[in-house]
């Protein structure tokens, strides 16, 4: 299966968003063209401007009211899904069963390899998929302020702790509320 690598901001590791390293999460990515740099490219063409129509990606940078180039030069951004669930008629597709059990540990693997302090959620699918937050596990995962967004934390091989933040999909999202879940999200301790 092909594991598509993590698109990681220049600034992430130096800089990151207000000093936080913080990651993205979508759910999957769908190209007929499938390869290991596959979301490293396609982040590379929203930061040129040869992408210039990808709402997932704009909208994500504004909740932060961050320019889009310079948002994704501070973060990591991944899918859970590995590799792309095929083409454009399979975009709304959901993971294989190898496919849900790889990105589960590909998930872990990376918020420990990248010291990931927050990790948000662009995706009600992955949430289902992903391995269950401290909070989750216990049946008490918290909701951000005002809003029905859970969120819980990971432990980190480091004994670091991860905050999880649970949102929507960008298509599906008011704005406000977004912005405002993304403001709660960055002042949670971890």
């Amino acid at each position: 299966m092909i594991e598509h690598a993590p698109w990681v901001g220049g600034k992430f590791a130096g800089e990151g968003i207000d000093g936080q390293r913080i990651a993205i999460l979508g759910y999957s990515a769908w190209t007929p063209d499938d390869h290991e740099q596959y979301t490293v490219e396609s982040v590379r063409n929203v930061i040129s401007g040869a992408w210039k129509k990808v709402g997932f990606f704009n909208a994500i940078a504004g909740y932060f009211g961050r320019p889009v180039a310079d948002f994704y030069e501070r973060v990591v951004l991944f899918e859970f899904v590995p590799c792309s669930v095929g083409g454009g008629d399979q975009r709304y597709a959901v993971a294989t069963p190898e496919q849900a059990e790889v990105g589960r540990s590909r998930l872990l693997r990376i918020v420990n390899d990248h010291g990931i302090e927050k990790l948000l959620v662009f995706s009600a699918k992955a949430l289902k998929d992903m391995p269950p937050t401290l909070e989750a596990a216990s049946g008490s995962a918290p909701t951000l302020n005002g809003t029905k967004f859970k969120y819980g934390h990971y432990v980190r091989d480091d004994g670091n702790r991860t905050a999880v933040v649970g949102l929507r999909h960008p298509q599906y999202a008011p704005g406000g509320l977004m912005r405002r879940a993304v403001a709660e999200a960055m002042a949670l301790s971890t």
